[in-house]
Protein backbone atom coordinates (compact mmCIF):
# COMPACT_ATOMS: atom_id res chain seq x y z
CA UNK A 1 0.00 0.00 0.00
CA UNK A 2 1.52 3.37 -1.07
CA UNK A 3 -1.47 5.60 0.64
CA UNK A 4 1.17 7.61 2.61
CA UNK A 5 2.92 8.18 -0.32
CA UNK A 6 0.17 10.78 -1.47
CA UNK A 7 -0.77 12.12 1.84
CA UNK A 8 0.31 16.18 1.78
CA UNK A 9 0.25 16.04 5.37
CA UNK A 10 3.63 15.58 6.81
CA UNK A 11 4.03 12.57 9.21
CA UNK A 12 6.28 14.51 11.57
CA UNK A 13 7.65 18.09 12.10
CA UNK A 14 10.88 19.29 13.85
CA UNK A 15 10.89 22.98 15.25
CA UNK A 16 14.19 22.92 16.76
CA UNK A 17 16.55 20.77 18.59
CA UNK A 18 18.27 20.15 22.21
CA UNK A 19 21.88 19.69 23.23
CA UNK A 20 22.71 17.46 25.86
CA UNK A 21 22.99 20.09 28.55
CA UNK A 22 19.39 20.82 27.38
CA UNK A 23 19.92 23.92 25.65
CA UNK A 24 17.43 24.79 23.05
CA UNK A 25 18.22 26.06 19.19
CA UNK A 26 15.36 26.62 17.17
CA UNK A 27 15.48 26.63 13.58
CA UNK A 28 14.63 29.62 11.32
CA UNK A 29 11.83 27.13 10.02
CA UNK A 30 10.36 24.13 10.74
CA UNK A 31 11.38 21.05 9.05
CA UNK A 32 9.12 18.47 7.64
CA UNK A 33 10.15 14.73 8.40
CA UNK A 34 8.43 12.52 5.80
CA UNK A 35 9.53 9.81 3.56
CA UNK A 36 12.35 7.79 3.36
CA UNK A 37 14.29 8.03 6.29
CA UNK A 38 17.62 8.47 5.11
CA UNK A 39 16.69 11.35 3.21
CA UNK A 40 15.10 13.59 5.94
CA UNK A 41 17.66 12.50 8.68
CA UNK A 42 20.40 14.00 5.64
CA UNK A 43 17.63 16.81 5.56
CA UNK A 44 17.52 17.38 9.25
CA UNK A 45 21.51 16.91 9.22
CA UNK A 46 21.86 19.49 7.26
CA UNK A 47 19.14 22.16 8.74
CA UNK A 48 20.89 21.50 11.82
CA UNK A 49 24.57 22.25 10.28
CA UNK A 50 23.11 25.63 8.72
CA UNK A 51 21.68 26.64 12.07
CA UNK A 52 24.52 26.14 13.82
CA UNK A 53 26.55 27.80 11.10
CA UNK A 54 24.02 31.00 11.29
CA UNK A 55 24.38 31.26 14.90
CA UNK A 56 27.93 30.84 15.29
CA UNK A 57 28.30 33.78 12.55
CA UNK A 58 25.75 36.30 14.36
CA UNK A 59 27.68 35.27 17.94
CA UNK A 60 30.77 36.07 15.84
CA UNK A 61 29.72 39.32 14.59
CA UNK A 62 28.83 40.58 17.70
CA UNK A 63 31.47 39.13 19.72
CA UNK A 64 33.79 42.28 17.86
CA UNK A 65 31.75 44.26 19.77
CA UNK A 66 31.83 43.22 23.25
CA UNK A 67 33.24 46.81 24.72
CA UNK A 68 30.93 48.83 22.57
CA UNK A 69 27.56 47.00 22.29
CA UNK A 70 27.39 44.51 25.07
CA UNK A 71 29.73 43.53 27.83
CA UNK A 72 30.92 39.70 27.40
CA UNK A 73 29.35 37.97 30.13
CA UNK A 74 26.17 39.80 29.32
CA UNK A 75 26.93 38.58 25.99
CA UNK A 76 27.14 34.72 26.56
CA UNK A 77 23.24 34.59 27.75
CA UNK A 78 22.84 35.74 24.11
CA UNK A 79 23.87 32.22 23.02
CA UNK A 80 24.31 28.69 23.29
CA UNK A 81 27.20 27.43 25.03
CA UNK A 82 29.13 25.79 22.15
CA UNK A 83 28.47 28.46 19.91
CA UNK A 84 29.66 31.24 22.40
CA UNK A 85 33.15 29.08 23.28
CA UNK A 86 33.81 28.95 19.73
CA UNK A 87 33.05 32.64 19.02
CA UNK A 88 35.07 33.70 21.83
Amino acid sequence: MDWYKDDPRPWRRSKGMFSKENEYVSYSTDITLNGAVENYLNDLQEKMRLTMQDILIDAKAKADNWEIEKKRHLWLDDFNAQCALVAT
